[in-house]
């Protein structure tokens, strides 16, 4: 993950735990308390992640709104393509409530859901573990490199 990403997601918790029930916000302050541009926030939009409401003309953000904002930058951060952000959001009853009325179907798509979490999780603890290595290798070789240099002519 690209510390920018991680840094917006972390930014985008942060943003959304000062977000109270009736907090409505207009696009550009939306952004700026997440981090975002506006052509991001149109984009989920478009693909129906967001739906906000529209004042005049407007758009504006309420908790809900908010809430599924942070959610998603937290999927993005984490990987996940659009498509599995609209089914992520589903189970968390996201764009609203009535998207996701409680069903055998909705239990296999959580359970579903926690494993490929899981198996991403796996991946990553693998790949640092690797990584790990890698840099003390080559921390030791460049150690050792240096100590040579300085035991010469």
């Amino acid at each position: 993950m690209p510390v920018a990403a991680g840094h917006r997601a972390a930014k985008s918790l942060e943003s959304a735990s000062t977000v109270g029930p009736d907090t409505c916000l207009g696009i550009v302050e939306t952004c700026r308390r997440f981090g975002i541009s506006l052509r991001a926030i149109r984009h989920y939009e478009a693909f129906g992640l967001l739906s906000p409401r529209r004042v005049e003309g407007a758009r504006v953000y309420g908790s809900a709104e908010l809430r599924a904002l942070t959610l998603i930058l937290r999927f993005k951060a984490i990987g996940l393509s659009l498509a599995e952000m609209r089914r992520h959001l589903r189970l968390y009853g996201l764009p609203s409530p009535r998207a996701c009325s409680p069903s055998a179907h909705t239990v296999a798509e959580g359970e579903q859901a926690v494993a490929e979490l899981e198996r991403r999780r796996q991946c990553i603890d693998a790949m640092l573990m690797e990584l790990r290595l890698i840099r003390g290798n080559v921390a030791q070789r460049l150690s050792a490199r240096t100590s040579a240099s300085s035991d010469g002519p």
